[in-house]
């Protein structure tokens, strides 16, 4: 789309934003839209900020006093397990693609993007959003980008052609034209002042003046802040410029520099969801190893498999400690199982990440080796060897049973849900159950949102060994765990559930769920999940109006697979081609959350 023909079509009084941004830092673009928005509506926008908090402090850093940390509230994403998805920037993302959507509707004005090609893809997500929620009421055609050729001055190489990929993809999902023509020239823009630790992190990886060993220490540092803002982009920035500090640094590379400009860099952020701290640190072998690592995990998670082996590849031809290239190894078997289904070579790479351990006694050693069987185990839960799998999960067990570090306590939370799952797929419900509970003894302190994910299972356990009465209570007390976290998408795939579960058997009571869910879809401004809710309603109440449902469902542009099953059977009316194109109830809570997902 020229610029002249997205300027054309919009009214005169327009909201107008420059979203181009120098480097490629999460939310700055969005910044700018927001602010823009601020002032077209400052009372709508200024209302939604005190509502979400958490998510606005993660886009304001210190806007809101007292706010609660977002990380109490979602979850992020898990690097050890390839999991991209993070419900923190799901809500980060609606909240913004909301006040985009209020302000149009609220002003009346259509909103033209300008520099778009500038614009960081974690903001252009929230656009998208914008779009599809702009479509729901009815306000579609009143975003428009403008100014695909341009590139910023800074952008990771390696990203550049997926980048263009992602920008029509968008454009797909938004229903507007992709962009036409080469990609154009770099602009001149000038960097901004830094808002938050990771534009503080980018920003001096390239600050020429800056030692070049506190450029590098940046450089890792930026990996691990995008990650959490799934911004794969400035990570592959921030990898391929570590790469080549390190080359211009050769044998002068002064590693105790490098952990001198991680201590003035570092907040003391630990999570066992990423393992990048002070530690991962170490001379020009191992810190090569590192942005190798960064590199491969983001090829994972934008579809370049290959790519990302060859990547792992990399690393493993690095000097370096045992426990880092069995880690490498581990990342190379994840990647042919969960994404390649290869599960003889994924276990020819668990076995040499093993080998390499061997006799090495340190907690270390035991916990990469955790790791590693609990791959083993997936690849022969995959091939429904159950009973091999259930012993390389109680080795995995084993390994980390006495250790207690943030890394070994996150794994044994994944190893006991594993050994309920493989229970669960043996149907062996009552021992399902009876592990899944042991979570109820390992701490009386959980909260809501572990509360929420812990009864949501357990109800659909429950419910698939007869005991109706004690799932229908879980399932309410998952639903209300996550109403006291504001949590509308969970409370709507809950309460989908359990309306599908007693649609047969209590369909008044189905309708009353729901008739929930319809109104969580609503909130969360998701079309598709309206239609879903919409059409089990009335598939309850025995109606056979599904004008709102089909509309609702026409708007969606998130998932085709999904909707395009329930449009064809909206659009003919057969009640039971409706039900069969309705989300089966699951017995894990987690959802890939599509809605923002472009990668």
């Amino acid at each position: 789309m020229s610029n002249r023909s997205a300027i054309a079509v919009s009214p005169a009084a327009a909201i107008e934003v420059d979203a181009g941004v120098a480097l490629p830092v999460a939310f700055g673009g969005l910044r700018k839209i927001l602010r823009a928005c601020e002032d077209a509506a400052p009372e709508t926008v200024r209302a939604l900020a005190r509502q979400r908090p958490a998510e606005w402090n993660r886009l304001f850093p210190g806007s809101m006093e007292g706010a609660p940390d977002l990380t109490d509230l979602a979850l992020t994403p898990s690097e050890r397990r390839l999991h991209r998805e993070s419900e923190q920037m799901f809500w980060v993302l609606n909240l913004a693609a909301r006040a985009i959507m209020e302000t149009l509707r609220e002003s009346g004005r259509s909103l033209v993007i300008h520099n778009a090609g500038e614009c960081d893809l974690v903001s252009l997500r929230a656009v998208m959003r914008a779009a599809e929620w702009c479509r729901l009421e009815q306000l579609e055609g009143r975003i428009l980008l403008a100014g695909w050729t341009t590139r910023r001055p800074y952008s990771a190489a390696i990203f550049e052609e997926r980048r263009r990929a992602f920008l029509s993809s968008l454009c797909e999902r938004m229903r507007i034209a992709p962009p036409e023509g080469s990609v154009g020239p770099r602009s001149g823009r000038e960097l901004e002042p830094a808002v938050d630790l990771e534009g503080r992190y980018l920003g001096t990886v390239v600050e020429d003046a800056a030692p070049l060993e506190y450029r590098i220490a940046a450089a890792v540092l930026a990996i691990r802040s995008c990650f959490f803002t799934t911004n794969y982009e400035g990570a592959l920035f921030a990898a391929e410029r570590g790469l080549a500090l390190l080359d211009a640094a050769g044998d002068a590379l002064s590693p105790a520099r490098v952990a001198e400009g991680w201590d003035a860099l570092d907040t003391g952020f630990t999570t066992p969801a990423i393992e990048i701290d002070r530690s991962s640190l170490g001379d020009a072998e191992e810190l090569r190893l590192l942005f190798e690592r960064g590199i491969g995990v983001v090829h994972v998670f934008t579809g370049q498999h290959d790519e990302a082996l060859a990547a792992f590849g990399r690393g493993l031809e690095r000097r370096a400690p045992p426990e880092r290239l069995a880690h490498l190894h581990m990342f190379r078997a994840l990647t042919l199982t969960k994404r390649l289904a290869q599960l003889p070579d994924a276990r020819a790479e668990v076995e040499a990440g093993l080998a390499l351990l061997q006799g090495r006694e340190t907690p270390l050693r035991f916990l990469h080796e955790a790791w590693l069987r609990n791959v083993y185990a997936l690849t022969y839960f995959l091939e429904k060897n159950l009973p091999q799998a259930l012993v390389q999960e109680k080795h995995a067990m084993r390994c980390v049973g006495d250790l207690h570090d943030a890394s070994a306590t996150h794994l044994k939370i994944n190893l006991i849900s594993n050994a309920s799952y493989l229970q669960e797929t043996a149907r062996n419900y009552a021992d399902s159950i009876a592990i899944w509970r042991r979570f109820e003894k390992l701490s009386s302190s959980w909260g809501a949102n572990f509360a929420k994910h812990h009864r949501y299972r357990l109800a659909a356990l429950q419910m698939a060994h007869g005991e109706r009465e004690a799932a229908v209570a879980s399932y309410t007390e998952a639903f209300e765990c996550a109403g006291a976290l504001g949590d509308p998408l969970h409370q709507q795939v809950i309460a989908a559930d359990l309306g599908l579960h007693l649609l047969d058997s209590q369909p008044a009571i189905a309708a009353q769920w729901f008739s929930r869910a319809e109104e969580q879809a609503r909130t969360l401004g998701d079309p598709l999940r309206m239609a879903q809710s919409l059409a089990g309603q009335r598939l309850a109440e025995g109606s056979r109006d599904w004008t709102e449902a089909l509309r609702c469902a026409q708007a969606s542009t998130t998932t085709p697979a999904e909707t395009e099953p329930l449009v064809r059977a909206l659009s003919s009316g057969d009640a039971e081609a409706v039900r069969k194109a309705l989300p089966r109830p699951r017995s894990k809570l987690n959802r890939p959350f599509d809605a923002v997902n472009l990668y």
